[in-house]
């Protein structure tokens, strides 16, 4: 029987690489997997946190300066100001003329503002959970801002540019960090797994695996291989009374020690990874026993 001890000989980072390969759907599996419970853990927290389904009308307005008279107007009415402007009077107080039963601070809580590029285009959203409140608002600034201009010396006039429909809306989205989250996760807890599963793994992966636990075995290489064809020409000669053996199909019977004791030796054959020390460790000690001389060994994948 082998004595071996794998922490001896360090970390084998080709018999790690082997493992990995061997199991890399576990770690794609376990990406995916976390990606979806990212998903799903998400969208359950979205819906507690939102508690109700969220409505938002964005619609834009384009606005006309007057350059003329005043050339820095575009350096006055900027995203920032638009954003304050919207929630301010006398804007705020149009609307609310507009509203009844609405009260302004129902207004500042639904109102946002925003200039993404072209300051002349004015983009303005109405958010909320009653989807009338959403609309009335809405309609009611289509007429608050043309009035507003009228008001305005530096303001020619401002006309509603995209009359946008109602959308859902999920304010706490965050889908794709979820899902990247989670499948970080995934990742994580995998190659852990496998480098746990290194730790505690006997099976033969490569030649310096074999050469710890079976010194006096000679290692041909992979079968079918250049490097076993040379290695058995050269250590073993001429095979052709010797017998091939394969350890995951090795028979105890009286009629199989027979015939392997006739021969001239065995070349033994083990599955890199799958078959385990245990097993290569009883077929070798068993044919020591039944004085059966084992001449090398070959690799099958």
């Amino acid at each position: 029987m082998a004595t071996y001890n794998p922490g001896a000989q360090g970390v084998d980072i080709v018999r790690i690489w082997r493992q990995f390969i061997r199991k890399i759907w576990l770690v794609i599996a376990a990406i995916m997997i976390g990606a979806i419970i990212g998903i799903l853990t998400y969208k359950l927290y979205s819906e507690y946190k939102s508690g109700n389904t969220v409505y938002r009308i964005s619609n834009d307005y384009y606005i006309t300066l007057d350059y003329e008279g005043y050339p820095n107007g575009p350096d006055y009415y900027n995203a920032y100001t638009w954003d304050s402007i919207l929630r301010d009077n006398p804007i705020t107080e149009y609307a609310l003329t507009l509203l009844p039963g609405v009260t302004k601070q129902q207004i500042l809580d639904s109102v946002t503002g925003e200039i993404l590029g072209d300051y002349r285009i004015l983009t303005v959203q109405v958010t909320g959970t009653d989807p009338d409140l959403v609309k009335s608002i809405s309609d009611a600034y289509k007429q608050a801002l043309p009035h507003f201009a009228t008001e305005i010396d530096m303001i020619l006039h401002i006309d509603l540019w995209t009359d946008s429909e109602m959308v859902e809306y999920d304010a706490y989205t965050r889908d794709y960090n979820a899902a990247l989250l989670g499948g970080l996760i995934g990742l994580i807890i995998s190659v852990f797994g496998i480098l746990l599963y290194y730790v505690i793994d006997d099976g033969i992966y490569s030649e310096r695996d074999w050469v710890g636990r079976y010194p006096d075995i000679p290692y041909l290489g992979f079968k079918d291989s250049e490097e076993a064809k040379i290695n058995t020409s050269h250590i073993l000669g001429d095979t052709t009374s010797m017998e091939y053996l394969e350890a995951g199909d090795f028979e105890f019977s009286v009629n199989a020690f027979n015939k392997l004791r006739a021969s001239s030796g065995v070349i033994l054959a083990i599955r890199q990874g799958k078959d385990k020390g245990e097993i290569i460790d009883k077929v070798v000690y068993t044919l020591k026993k039944q004085n059966v001389p084992i001449k090398g060994v070959v690799v099958t994948k």
